[in-house]
């Protein structure tokens, strides 16, 4: 009897310990107890590889899934230049969800994602019990780049230079009308707006990227939350929950200042509760395949939670514990640099950015580095970072050449160059190209002299840092270089 007793407490003090580290308000994610993680590769779609496609590449992979009936489709209106806007709808269930992606031309990352999630349903494995709950419970629908036009160009906008995103209110865009008359006729419960963002935004006040941000839009400007924006709240909690294994301290949350131009805002005031996804950066992803990964994954496991209202029993209050998305982050900082500008000699961290530049064909991108900031940068953060305290500052010189002779020069011979301190060729015979330079390590220059300060704000990001006797670290168009480490060629150099 007295065995009992004693087992009692101890038996009631494990449920109090259990319900402390299981939070009733957390539900569980069902993804996790599939192999979909582990077997993405299985699922990913092999024709992207890189984020600067197009309508014509995309358009054999819809027609695969189209053709095979798993999915029904319907095309929903063209854009301004006549391409082919298609409806996917899979599932026959009763909750709808509307998903659409690349309304800023150049924010290709969930597009890619859709197209993963394309072939996971389409699959038959292991993982049919987790397809069967989507499909038997959600009917889906996804409209892929919505802006071919932009996507065509590589750029934001439409074929008329309008906003898509902006364009909620007076639908001057048929792209803009499509998705309005798509929403209207569906009335889904839940709408994904699935966007980009740039890579130099940061989770909060850290050096951690924001990977991933989300938002549930505020559909007034007093930002009221009724069901239909908490609905939204509660699923971005969940899928924050789901990343943070994936991309620990990586998720941040959206500005939610009200823009009724906006579709995110409308549908959320039209009564769809709209989760808004903007996928940012991670180290050494630059075409964001891993942040591919990771929207594949969580869209997947939000619709899942739509499925068995899996969100419902959500704490709101975990939503406004999400960091905010922060402007704060860079391509390179230079810490405690020495700056010499005029008579003035100081230290200072210096801030460097890589703009980007689209090939002719908007295929592939070259950068071009360029001193952002000076001065105190306490808190900001570079995705790759340089302690200059102990090391003085020089202006990169130029190595005078034949252009036959520097075709010929190696990987090997211009770490050689580079390590003397010299950071440009100019040719001795004629002009040479200006623009990205691939494969290469130096910069070209059609000027006799390089910059005459190592380090100035707004100027190109090239310059030397050294001990007094020789090179420690070169900046060479904004990429750092370390000696004391195996040298590569660069993305790309520069020829000024």
């Amino acid at each position: 009897m007295h065995k009992k007793l004693l087992l009692i407490p101890v038996f009631l003090i494990s449920v109090l310990v259990f319900g402390l580290v299981r939070r009733p308000n957390a539900s569980p994610i069902a993804i996790e107890s599939t192999s979909i993680w582990q077997k993405y590769e299985r699922y990913k779609e092999a024709a992207l590889s890189s984020r600067m496609f197009k309508h014509s590449d995309i358009m054999p992979l819809l027609q695969k899934h189209i053709a095979s009936g798993v999915f029904h489709s319907t095309v929903v209106g063209k854009s301004v230049q006549g391409k082919t806007l298609n409806l996917l709808t899979i599932g026959k269930g009763k909750t709808k969800v509307l998903l659409w992606s690349q309304m800023h031309g150049d924010e290709s990352t969930a597009t890619m994602a859709l197209m993963d999630i394309f072939n996971f349903l389409s699959a038959s494995d292991e993982n049919d019990a987790f397809r069967k709950m989507l499909t038997d419970n959600l009917e889906i629908n996804f409209l892929p780049m919505l802006n071919p036009d932009g996507a065509e160009a590589w750029k934001r906008r439409n074929g008329l230079d309008i906003d898509i995103n902006r364009d909620a209110r007076l639908l001057n865009t048929p792209e803009a009308r499509v998705l309005t008359h798509v929403a209207d006729s569906i009335k889904p419960s839940f709408g994904f707006n699935l966007h980009d963002q740039s890579t130099l935004y940061a989770a909060g006040a850290t050096k951690n990227q924001a990977t991933i941000s989300f938002l549930a839009p505020a559909y007034n400007y007093v930002k009221d939350m009724n069901e239909v924006r908490q609905n939204a709240t509660k699923l971005i909690v969940l899928m924050n929950r789901t990343l943070q294994k994936y991309a620990p301290e990586k998720v941040a949350k959206y500005n939610d200042a009200f823009d009724p131009r906006c579709f995110g805002d409308t549908f959320q005031g039209k009564g769809i509760s709209t989760i808004l996804i903007e996928s940012g950066g991670y180290p050494n992803d630059p075409e964001k395949q891993y942040i591919r990964k990771l929207n594949f994954y969580v869209i997947l496991s939000s619709l899942h939670a739509i499925a068995q209202k899996a969100y419902e029993s959500e704490d709101l209050k975990a939503y406004m514990a999400i960091p905010d998305n922060n402007r704060s982050l860079y391509d390179l900082v230079i810490r405690n640099a020495e700056v010499t500008k005029g008579n003035s000699r100081f230290r200072a961290h210096v801030g460097i950015n890589r703009s980007q530049i689209a090939d002719l064909t908007n295929r592939s991108m070259s950068y071009r580095g360029y001193i952002e900031e000076l001065g105190d940068m306490e808190k900001s953060y570079g995705y790759e970072e340089a302690d200059a305290s102990a090391l003085i500052s020089v202006p990169g010189k130029i190595k005078v050449m034949k252009k036959a002779d520097w075709e010929q020069l190696s990987l090997a011979e211009e770490l050689t160059l580079a390590g003397q301190g010299y950071l440009f060729v100019k040719f001795s015979d004629q002009k040479s190209p200006t623009g990205p330079l691939k494969n290469r390590l130096l910069n070209l220059s059609n000027s006799s002299t390089a910059n005459m300060q190592a380090i100035g704000l707004g100027q190109s990001a090239n310059f030397i840092l050294s001990d007094g006797k020789k090179p420690v670290y070169a900046v060479i168009n904004g990429f750092l270089v370390d000696f004391s480490k195996e040298v590569k060629v660069l993305s790309n150099a520069y020829g000024y």
